[in-house]
């Protein structure tokens, strides 16, 4: 790496860093000014409390690492440029592509970071903050108690899959339920059922008009299906309370599991577009600091006084804004089955990337 290149990244890489620790931490102690009543009345012990927002720092991290890199790259540009080691930089003949390319590369960098931290990390301590907020500082049903969940999908991470058309909390019942176990070295269907109801008896689901159906090795039915007016099943274990997690969240699962419960879920002719769109999202979603980045360089890559900063950076937020708004409304027309899942993850990306590469030359003058 040149010597240049080291004196960049260093320069980005502490206020990204600053902003990172920042961010994480407002939004940790906005979190606890949510549950102070709580925590007050509950009189929750002083480790839970830890243990809980220790549990939020992943999860925190990844949803703010992209306004991390934007903001660092804002401050290393505009610094560069009012001490006019850009303008030095040009006159020597280096491209701003060129200046930019350790940037990129650190986006880059932390983008497979935020990625592996979002797939290995975060479904397990995001479930463990959950558990430990309703557990030991709400003591009491969620808001969600009151709803009524459809087209749940929940994966144990063992060998079953469910499936609920529909979820109420509050009386604790589902409807139509799609069961599935598999084995557990193949991962091919073994066994499957479907219930038309299922409610939640003391610690334990019953489930009625049940038709079963064993598979052999390629799904293929076995047999004539069995059907059961009532039947309870041992090892089906999941909770009311795992239900609402999982239908408020589908941050629970890796995406190699969420991608094989769309699989499995497909398999079985349910429509899976919202599904779809969360698995490509895992994808998109750690490169936005990336495409951040390239959209601030073209505002603020030729800043040479202060008077141009402020409407340089105003200017600049407003495209960020206007990235944003368009990936939640892709987001959500990909959910609602009226755009490809892949382009309702990967077009504010693909869209706002371009558009900012092809202004990169203005930075030039």
């Amino acid at each position: 790496m040149k010597v240049l290149d080291r004196y960049l990244v260093r320069e980005l890489l502490m206020p990204i860093l600053f902003c990172s620790l920042t961010l994480v931490f407002l939004i940790l102690v906005a979190d606890l000014f949510d549950n102070l009543d709580e925590l007050l009345r509950n009189k929750t012990p002083i480790l839970i409390i830890l243990r809980y927002y220790l549990s939020l720092i992943p999860f925190s991290f990844t949803q703010t690492i992209a306004w991390s890199i934007w903001l660092g790259t804002i401050f290393l540009l505009v610094n560069l440029g009012l001490h006019n080691e850009l303008t030095a930089m040009k006159a020597a003949g280096i491209k701003i592509l060129t200046i930019v390319r350790p940037l990129i590369f650190l986006a880059l960098l932390l983008g497979i970071i935020t990625f592996l931290i979002a797939d290995r990390i975060v479904p397990k301590t995001y479930r463990a903050a959950n558990e430990l907020l309703e557990i030991y500082i709400e003591k009491k049903k969620g808001k969600e108690d009151r709803k009524v969940f459809k087209n749940v999908t929940y994966y144990s991470g063992g060998n079953t899959l469910y499936y609920f058309r529909k979820f109420a909390p509050r009386p604790k019942t589902l409807e139509d339920a799609i069961i599935i176990w598999m084995d557990p070295v193949t991962h091919h269907t073994t066994q499957k059922i479907f219930a038309k109801k299922g409610a939640w008896v003391e610690d334990h689901w019953v489930f009625e008009g049940i038709t079963e159906y064993q598979t052999d090795v390629q799904g293929g039915v076995l047999g004539k299906p069995i059907v059961i007016p009532i039947k309870t099943y041992p090892d089906i274990d999941i909770t009311p309370r795992d239900l609402i997690n999982t239908a408020s969240e589908t941050i629970f699962l890796s995406y190699h599991e969420l991608k094989y419960t769309i699989q499995k879920l497909r398999e079985n002719g349910i429509a899976v577009y919202a599904e779809k769109v969360d698995l490509y999202s895992r994808l998109a979603a750690p490169w936005k600091g990336l495409v951040m980045m390239l959209i601030a360089v073209p505002f603020l890559g030729s800043v040479r006084n202060r008077k141009a900063v402020a409407m340089s950076v105003l200017i600049c937020a407003a495209s960020v804004f206007a990235y944003y708004v368009t990936d939640a409304v892709a987001l959500a027309l990909g959910k609602s089955g009226k755009l490809l899942p892949f382009f309702s993850a990967w077009g504010g990306n693909i869209l706002f990337a371009t558009v900012a590469f092809l202004r990169l030359g203005r930075a030039d003058h």
